[in-house]
């Protein structure tokens, strides 16, 4: 038996609530905040007992559009989304109800951000990897698994007279956006629109499933980052620097006091966020916090042939935004974003 249920449904929240290995991605906060942001239809597919009982279940959003066609993702812009499951059975049956859910829809195409085993007939793609680091109550006791240059590089953040402020106001948000931008447009990538911004305080951090941290040298803002928690995990979501100031290790800083509040805090494992493979610099320096490496796989199910992405575009639009003004960066964000979750 299986239905389909609105992302804030009780039975949904009580089930995801019981299970310690759910995560904000599986929150209706979360869920919500991208369907109202982008316009996307949210919901979740669920396998249940002959008594109604929720035993497995995967958020899904439909998107449509007319750069991207019709499709179902699990989910957009999300790292990555398991399915939440009580045993092993009804995680197949999920799979099968999936996919057969998708047939009847006439859906082009199904992206998971996992890969299920038991299907043959699903593209698989790792272009990514995922790190997660095991949390302990005594921050000390994580500590003594850092790289000695991530012990040294914190060290010297502080004696050069970094600061680190926790904040869950629009004004801590408002000054990594501004961070933020700055930083996509160095990348050359667009920029989340800003609605979104205002969505994320108002659905996730007024909530108190998230907060900003934000490093400083006197009055000038060296970098920040977004951090999202529920359940037993910590994430990390979003960062920012200035090219300014990297001397003084303010990032090396910035992630110590994260790992230090999801220990005091009680959670069991933070998870750093996906990086791509080639990003060989990225991840050495999470590993370097005594993080465990992943591979991140995806699958996609679909009736139709995949076409591969046009690298020369990419490549094209990158240079234009790093060569043209703000502006620009936001422009592209408001107009494309939605369009590729």
């Amino acid at each position: 038996m299986h239905w389909s249920l609105d992302p804030s449904d009780e039975r949904w929240t009580t089930f995801i609530a019981s299970k310690p290995q759910a995560n904000i991605f599986h929150h209706p906060a979360w869920i919500n905040l991208m369907a109202e942001c982008y316009g996307y239809h949210p919901f979740v597919v669920v396998v249940c007992d002959a008594s109604g009982e929720i035993r497995a279940g995967l958020p899904i959003m439909e998107l449509k559009s007319a750069l991207t066609g019709r499709r179902w993702v699990s989910l957009p812009f999300t790292d990555h989304c398991v399915p939440i499951y009580s045993d092993v059975e009804c995680l197949n049956e999920l799979i099968e109800v999936l996919v057969s859910l998708a047939k009847d829809s006439n859906i082009p195409r199904l992206e998971l951000r996992w890969a299920p085993s038991s299907r043959s007939d699903m593209r698989t793609d790792s272009h990514h990897v995922l790190h997660s680091l095991n949390l302990d109550l005594h921050p000390e006791l994580v500590a003594s698994r850092f790289h000695q240059m991530h012990r040294r590089n914190v060290e010297v953040a502080k004696k050069r007279g970094v600061r680190i402020e926790c904040g869950r106001t629009r004004d801590s948000l408002d000054k990594f956006y501004q961070l933020h931008l700055s930083t996509r447009r160095r990348q050359g990538t667009p920029i989340q629109p800003r609605k979104y911004f205002d969505l994320l305080g108002k659905m996730i951090i007024d909530k108190g499933l998230g907060f900003v941290l934000t490093a400083y040298k006197d009055d000038e803002c060296l970098a920040a980052a977004v951090f999202l928690h529920w359940q037993q995990t910590l994430t990390y979501k979003y960062g920012a620097s200035a090219e300014q100031g990297l001397n003084l290790r303010p990032n090396n800083l910035l992630f110590w006091k994260a790992i230090e509040w999801g220990c005091e805090h009680g959670y069991a494992v933070f998870d750093m966020g996906r990086t791509d493979l080639e990003n060989t610099g990225l991840r050495q320096f999470k590993t370097r916090w005594g993080a465990e490496e992943q591979p991140l796989t995806y699958a996609t199910y679909s009736a139709t042939p995949q076409h591969t992405e046009d690298g020369r575009l990419k490549s094209l639009m990158q240079s234009v935004i790093q060569h043209s003004p703000p502006w620009i960066c936001r422009a592209a964000g408001e107009l494309l974003y939605r369009h590729f979750g």
